[in-house]
C-alpha cells in the first residue's frame, strides 16, 4: 500500500524562504475583503458617535486595521475633521483613530437612557 504524504514530502527540499512565502500566501487567501457600509449604517454610525460626544459616555468602538477588526473602548475626547481621526481616551491610553476605518459603534449602557 503506498502512503502519500502529500505536501509533507516537499518540504524538506524547500527553502525556509519559500515556506515563508507559502506561509503568506496561504494566509492572504483566508483574508476577508472589508465591505462598504451602507448608508443608513453610515447614519447609524455617525448618530452613535454624536450621541457619544454629547453625553460623554464610553463607546465601543469596531476598527478595521489591515485584515483584522479591533474593538476599542473608551471616551471620545475629540473629533479632527480636518485630519479626519477621532481621538479616543482609553483606561490606558489616548488613540487617534482614522474615522475610515471605524466599522461598528456602540455605546455602552445605552440602555439606561
Amino acid at each position: 500500500m503506498i502512503r502519500d504524504r502529500g505536501t509533507m514530502k516537499w518540504t524538506a527540499m524547500m527553502l525556509p524562504e519559500h515556506l515563508k512565502l507559502l506561509k503568506e500566501w496561504k494566509q492572504e487567501s483566508y483574508v476577508e475583503l472589508p465591505r462598504e457600509l451602507a448608508e443608513w449604517e453610515l447614519e447609524e454610525l455617525q448618530q452613535s458617535i454624536e450621541r457619544a460626544v454629547i453625553k460623554n459616555k464610553n463607546i465601543m468602538l469596531t476598527v478595521r486595521e489591515n485584515a483584522n477588526y479591533l474593538q476599542w473602548s473608551g471616551v471620545i475626547q475629540a473629533i479632527d475633521e480636518e485630519n479626519q481621526w477621532l481621538i479616543l481616551e482609553t483606561i490606558t491610553n489616548t488613540k487617534h483613530i482614522p474615522l475610515r476605518k471605524i466599522y461598528a459603534a456602540h455605546l455602552e449602557d445605552d440602555y439606561n437612557d
